[in-house]
């Protein structure tokens, strides 16, 4: 019965729900426990906030498919539903992998850049900083969010339902991947590691004339543990191989974005740069894993007499 009920779910959405609830737990045990250390900052009331969003819609959208299994407008509102849910468990993580695993490599990371480049690139790019570049900086590697459904949302306007299924799962499949190796290689990033070793802040201009760097950084977790492999990388990657497969005027609309979120990272002391090259390596890996996943997912789903999702492969 249980095996039944969870291949009417896309595999997408069954694996988020095995990340969803685990990481549900590990959110509300952050809070409690930030609670009563007295050190409840504004992101774990945030954290508690998305997660009671999170249920609000889910049940909004299992009501609506059984009130409207016809509407094009709620099989839309599903079709993006995963990207959802992994922006949720993205924000949500970052706080909790130090309940789950503490032995941190962040050095090791740290170590290897050093061997690597001579110097730490967080530190030596230092050189570079102004408020100008800081502000741009920050505004590049906000775009990771719209970056990463970028190329799926293009193919769903489309309407190319199979590249829009191979897109999305890729991403998605990347992200999950992702959050599975955040836990097993818990990483503090530069900001926190190296912070002894940086001289200039990276504050743009003051709050009035330009807030985006200031209220970005204050919403910043003081414990991450999320940053190996860079997902920045990994997800950006991934989305910018699919749009030369499938859209390739998108590719070169997506390509100077995708590269300033590269550096940004760097800049902004958020990964090692060996956190990049994971990353990297890290999207064929997804690209390879998501279709095999996603044909066996289907061929299980006929079996048992459930429709497969739009675009699906045969």
């Amino acid at each position: 019965m249980l095996r039944r009920a969870l291949f009417r779910l896309r595999v997408e959405e069954a694996i988020a729900l095995v990340f969803l609830l685990p990481t549900t737990w590990l959110t509300l045990a952050a809070y409690v426990y930030a609670r009563e250390a007295g050190a409840l900052g504004a992101r774990y009331p945030g954290g508690v906030v998305r997660l009671g969003v999170a249920v609000v819609v889910l049940v909004a959208l299992a009501l609506a498919q059984r009130r409207w299994p016809d509407s094009g407008t709620v099989r839309g509102f599903r079709e993006t539903l995963p990207f959802l849910a992994c922006v949720l468990i993205y924000t949500n993580l970052h706080d909790t992998i130090g309940f789950v695993n503490p032995n941190d490599i962040h050095h090791w990371l740290a170590a290897f850049d050093d061997q690597l480049f001579g110097v730490q690139p967080c530190v030596w790019a230092e050189r570079f900083i102004t408020p100008l570049r800081t502000e741009v900086m920050q505004f590049l590697y906000l775009n990771f969010f719209w970056i990463a459904p970028s190329t799926s949302i293009v193919l769903l306007a489309q309407r190319r339902w199979p590249q829009f299924r191979a897109a999305t799962l890729g991403v998605v499949i990347c992200f999950y991947i992702g959050y599975a190796l955040y836990v097993v290689f818990p990483a503090a990033p530069p900001r926190l590691v190296l912070v002894y070793e940086f001289t200039k802040n990276l504050r743009g201009y003051p709050v009035g004339f330009s807030n985006l760097s200031a209220q970005a950084f204050s919403l910043l977790p003081v414990d991450s543990r999320a940053a190996f492999p860079s997902l920045h990388a990994a997800v950006s990657t991934v989305a910018l191989i699919y749009a030369w497969r499938f859209f390739r005027p998108w590719f070169w609309i997506l390509l100077p974005f995708v590269l300033g979120l590269w550096v940004s990272t760097v800049y902004l002391r958020h990964h090692y740069v060996v956190d990049l090259i994971a990353g990297w390596l890290l999207a064929p890996l997804a690209l390879w894993v998501a279709p095999r996943l996603d044909a066996w997912w289907s061929r299980r789903q006929r079996a048992l007499g459930h429709p497969p999702a739009r675009g699906a492969p045969e």
